[in-house]
């Protein structure tokens, strides 16, 4: 599972909102906001929200940061229960902050299927 940084969040968020209009201050500061909902899970539930900040997920859900789903559990007497909850979509934050690859590169991952000397065969 990938997890999300504040500086890939904010990277995002200033690829998004930023352009926008959106200030670069405003952007950390948002980036901060999200973190401390989901801190290291990528789904929080929609109850643990304020109406206000049901706007900024909403405004952020048209953004492609985030995106909502639902559960129905049923409970007693055949009655079915709706749980409301927020996705932090991680494909979609890494492809807007552009940042994998050099992610990659700073924990010092290499793959070796991009490295064509690794398969030539030395000698005869």
């Amino acid at each position: 599972m990938k997890r999300v940084s504040k500086k890939i969040l904010t990277e995002a968020l200033r690829n998004t909102l930023g352009t926008k209009g959106l200030p670069e201050e405003a952007t950390v500061g948002l980036a901060e906001y999200l973190l401390e909902f989901f801190g290291f899970n990528e789904v929080i539930s929609d109850a643990v929200l304020t109406a206000s900040d049901r706007d900024i997920f909403y405004m952020l859900e048209d953004e492609g940061i985030l995106s909502t789903d639902m559960d129905e559990v049923p409970v007693k007497h055949g009655k079915r229960w709706q749980i409301h909850y927020w996705r932090l979509r991680v494909e979609t934050i890494l492809e807007y902050a552009k940042l994998e690859e050099e992610e990659k590169k700073e924990e010092g991952t290499t793959n070796i299927y991009d490295n064509e000397e690794l398969w030539e065969r030395r000698g005869k």
